[in-house]
């Protein structure tokens, strides 16, 4: 009886055993074909060298329809200073200031002005602002060989003075045009009258 139990349990051990199933090869796919590749970008051409990189050109006539250009290296800017603002006083100082800079920094009585002096083909040529000059190192970083727009142009040295020394009357009259302005807005607005109110109410 034990024997044939035996054989039953070898026969029954034979059947459990399963035989390695066999993996199906995958079945390669073909890759769509690739789009046709973009025209490559047209080159663009050099620009023209930025007066950035050359520095200062020389100025040969003015260009008051094109601004300035601006420097990577300030230029050097004299300052002078005239006390009594007369012809003889500015004219000696500018003078001064043109032999160790090509632009000057002129502080008179009634304002400042700045002076920029270029050699054409035969002369010199002067260049003066008349504006603003909160700033004063930005005019060192200024290159009028793109354009002088905001400049005053003059042929000599002569007439640089003597708009510096007329231009007195104009700031002097402009002065009196803003007090005058202002004035008439408060009028016009009665802060004046407004004021008045307020008083002889706090004495009443």
């Amino acid at each position: 009886m034990g024997k044939k139990g035996g054989k039953k349990g070898k026969k029954k051990g034979k059947k459990g055993k399963k035989k390695p199933s066999v993996a199906a090869a995958p079945v390669a796919v073909e890759a769509p074909p690739c789009p046709p590749c973009p025209e490559k970008p047209k080159e663009l051409q050099p620009l023209d060298p930025c007066p950035e990189s050359t520095g200062p050109h020389d100025v040969v006539r003015a260009q008051p329809n094109h601004y300035p250009a601006l420097l990577r290296i300030p230029e050097t800017m004299a300052v002078v200073g005239s006390e009594n603002g007369c012809y003889d006083s500015i004219c000696k100082l500018l003078r001064a200031g043109f032999r160790c800079a090509e632009r000057v920094f002129v502080m008179a009585p009634w304002g400042n002005y700045v002076v920029f002096r270029y050699h054409n083909n035969t002369d010199f040529i002067y260049f003066l602002f008349d504006g603003c000059t909160c700033d004063v190192n930005r005019f060192r970083y200024l290159d009028l060989s793109c354009g002088t727009a905001g400049f005053l142009f003059f042929d000599n040295l002569h007439d640089v003075i003597s708009y510096i020394i007329q231009s007195r009357k104009t700031r002097l009259y402009l002065e009196n045009l803003n007090k005058i302005a202002i004035d008439q807005i408060v009028e016009e607005y009665g802060a004046v009258t407004y004021t008045q109110k307020a008083k002889c109410m706090r004495f009443a």
